[in-house]
């Protein structure tokens, strides 16, 4: 298994999508797969992406020691999806030491996403 380093939230800037639709996404700009390893449904249901021992697609340059998960949603999220990312990064430190918990906008300034501050919202 690679070295995971940080655990990368993101939104998916609509009001709509689940991994299918996703991936159909990411396909038609040229990826060979959905880019997250972890999508999460409004409803709080978690969806497989990638698998964890692939590389993702999802943080320009941090690809390589991270796991990507995105929250369906823009600005609004539910609070099952909220509880669906704590239990989904609990798990994910236990199998990863040292696992650190980012909005994709720590890594890249131009972005805003996921428009809310996961540490808060998962660490707290």
């Amino acid at each position: 298994m690679r070295e995971i380093k940080n655990h990368i939230i993101h939104c998916s800037d609509s009001d709509f999508g689940c991994v299918r639709e996703i991936r159909r996404w990411h396909q038609k700009r040229g990826f060979r797969d959905v880019g997250y390893h972890f999508i999460i449904r409004q409803d709080g249901e978690i969806e497989i992406g990638r698998p964890l021992d692939e590389i993702g697609a999802h943080c320009k340059g941090f690809n390589t020691q991270s796991i990507g998960t995105c929250l369906i949603g823009r600005y609004n999220f539910t609070q099952q999806q909220f509880k669906a990312l704590k239990k989904l990064h609990n798990m994910l430190a236990k199998l990863f030491d040292g696992l650190t918990l980012q909005p994709h906008g720590h890594f890249n300034k131009r972005k805003t996403c996921p428009n809310f501050n996961p540490v808060e919202r998962v660490l707290k």
